[in-house]
């Protein structure tokens, strides 16, 4: 696909069709509607891409919940699947986004390094999903204690089943709290997530750039200044996949460094420290 404009219309039917289909569950159809999205998003050069989003603005805020509604229920099926599985690490390598994510993972520790810290002892994931494998990474390979935090019961134990099934150390008890209430912050002060070295913000939690600035003042309060939070976001048509988040829409936290790969890793990270000294 070479020029913006065919871009930009592939795009377009490429969200009618996932519109039209009867659920997003996992089959053949949805997830080749989504394979070839997702490639388009991170393979269309970047000259291209940003002429192509400047007509794609319509369709963002609609594929990025199709993307959400995608994503979790393809971790839901995961996990079960893996959780089920008489060989549950077998099962785990047929995920297809599993190199994706060590990635991912990789990349952050490398921007983690970059800023002068030492690999992180314990680290806090806020919005881990029914299959989180971002902890899991970090637990499993990189020896790291994990707090999991997400809205929902249901996700949290799904992510807790594929855990034990997995038998990875260091993955501790799953804690409920939804981010966006400011209620929130006692249980994450009892889960102890201001004790961790390092704080990932899933892409998905927070959805839009009130609900950021929202989750930054509450961590901006709670951590310490020298806490590290990781913010995923997205640039160039990969905010069609999720929403972009900008330095300036994370108050109470101070970006100190951005990576936006051109790679296949899809999401672009903003590392950032507590704007003030956490009062906790």
């Amino acid at each position: 696909m070479s020029g913006p404009s065919a871009v930009a219309h592939r795009v377009g039917q490429l969200r009618e069709q996932l519109e039209a289909v009867p659920d997003l569950n996992p089959s053949d159809t949805v997830d080749a509607l989504f394979t070839e999205l997702v490639e388009l998003c991170c393979s269309t050069p970047p000259r291209v891409a940003e002429a192509a989003m400047a007509g794609l603005d319509q369709h963002a805020s609609a594929l990025q919940n199709l993307c959400a509604s995608g994503e979790s229920a393809l971790e839901e099926y995961w996990a079960r699947r893996i959780a089920a599985a008489t060989d549950p690490e077998a099962e785990l390598a047929r995920f297809p986004y599993l190199n994706n994510y060590r990635d991912l993972v990789r990349m952050e520790l490398g921007m983690v390094a970059a800023m002068g810290e030492p690999r992180p002892a314990r680290v806090a994931v806020l919005g881990s999903g029914p299959l989180p494998l971002t902890g899991l990474i970090l637990a499993g390979e990189y020896g790291a204690r994990v707090v999991h935090v997400d809205r929902d019961g249901d996700s949290l134990a799904s992510g807790a089943a594929v855990a034990s099934a997995l038998d990875v150390p260091g993955v501790g008890t799953g804690v409920r709290a939804d981010l966006e209430d400011p209620d929130c912050v006692d249980t994450l002060v009892q889960a102890g997530v201001h004790t961790c070295d390092v704080v990932v913000l899933a892409a998905l939690a927070g959805q839009d750039a009130r609900a950021k600035r929202a989750i930054g003042e509450r961590l901006g309060a709670l951590l310490p200044a020298h806490t590290l939070v990781l913010v995923r976001s997205a640039v160039r048509l990969r905010r069609l996949l999720y929403p972009q988040v900008r330095a300036e829409d994370l108050t109470g936290l101070r970006v100190e460094l951005e990576v936006h790969p051109y790679t296949d890793i899809v999401n672009s990270v903003l590392v950032a420290r507590p704007a003030g000294a956490g009062t906790v």
